[in-house]
């Protein structure tokens, strides 16, 4: 009989960590949520046992193929990261060790982030003052050159997370001390997808 409410017991356990047990001497399931990883690479261990988080664009949860035992002690580290010119992930893992119970097991947090890198180019035939590009809610004011018409280059404040979309426009275009229109600026080929490098290369032109 204290056998059959062992089991019962061990079930109502497992379930209240997460559906089925897997390998290990334990009874509990080890794991924790993602936040922020949407690049590949990611693997997290507890002791010889590891797990390879599948990446996600939000929350995504992680558990440890292996059981662990009721007060076991569990110390979840990195054994891989992502590749840092696609993602980085938080030196800290939030409640990642103690002792293992049905209230700590799920605890753990890991935090990551799409690396980031600048936005901009450059704008030619200019005239005037008062152009501000734009990339969504970011802006950027574009000051007149020395000469009239010669290239200028702009970097958007903000940096823009690889694997990004962006797309730059035209928000005011630049006029004389009068306040009268003088070129239309352009932006040439203005959206695309931020890749794992800084961009440089976009290119706004202005005339009459």
């Amino acid at each position: 009989m204290k056998s059959l409410y062992l089991r019962a017991g061990l079930a109502v356990l497992c379930g209240a960590t997460l559906a089925g047990c897997g390998g290990g001497s334990g009874s509990l399931q080890l794991g924790g949520t993602i936040v922020g990883l949407s690049k590949p690479g990611l693997v997290l261990k507890n002791g010889a046992s590891t797990i390879a988080v599948t990446a996600d664009t939000g929350y995504t949860t992680f558990t440890f193929p292996d059981l662990v035992a009721n007060d076991a002690s569990f110390d979840i580290e990195y054994q891989a990261q992502p590749d840092p010119k696609l993602a980085t992930c938080d030196t800290i893992i939030q409640n990642n060790k103690g002792k293992a119970n049905i209230y700590t097991v799920r605890q753990a947090i890991v935090t990551c982030h799409s690396t980031t890198y600048s936005l901009g180019g450059t704008v030619r035939g200019l005239v005037g003052k008062g152009l501000v590009l734009a990339n969504g809610s970011q802006t950027v004011p574009v000051s007149a050159p020395a000469t009239a018409g010669d290239p200028v280059s702009f970097t958007f404040p903000t940096q823009v997370p690889n694997g990004s979309n962006y797309g730059v426009t035209v928000l005011a275009q630049p006029t004389d001390d009068n306040g009268n229109p003088t070129v239309k600026c352009v932006v040439n080929s203005p959206a695309a997808v931020m890749p794992a490098a800084p961009v440089s290369t976009l290119d706004v032109s202005c005339s009459k």
